[in-house]
């Protein structure tokens, strides 16, 4: 993507200001601790340490089945796995949530925005 100039910004400019802006707070978030200097404290509780890596998981199997099973299915599925595996919330839930957020970001991203989501093998 092209970051374009100041006065007339790319397409590449907003994500790489994101980026910079959240590579700078993370820094300062990790000086901050750093000089606290709290050797007893952890980064993740005693227990938790699965579940960032379970979420980090499940986004990359994300990225990887989108292409194949569509953008419908693979939300689906991916928000199934992200409240059940990781939040455990009832099921109830899990699959009202789903279906909501599924439907929801493909009437604003497919529907109003118009942008081409990937159908997968439904096409």
């Amino acid at each position: 993507m092209a970051m374009g100039k100041l006065k007339h910004p790319g397409p590449g400019f907003l994500p790489f200001g994101l980026a910079c802006l959240l590579i700078a707070l993370s820094l300062a978030l990790i000086i901050s601790q750093w000089k606290k200097g709290d050797a007893e404290a952890s980064f993740w509780p005693e227990g938790t340490w699965h579940r960032p890596l379970l979420g980090v998981g499940a986004f990359i199997l994300y990225a990887f089945l989108i292409e194949y099973a569509g953008f419908l299915i693979t939300t689906f599925i991916f928000l199934v796995l992200w409240l059940g595996v990781i939040e455990k919330i009832n099921w109830f839930r899990i699959m009202a949530v789903s279906v909501a957020v599924t439907v929801v970001l493909y009437l604003i991203f497919g529907y109003f925005l118009e942008v081409p989501l990937p159908a997968g093998f439904l096409a």
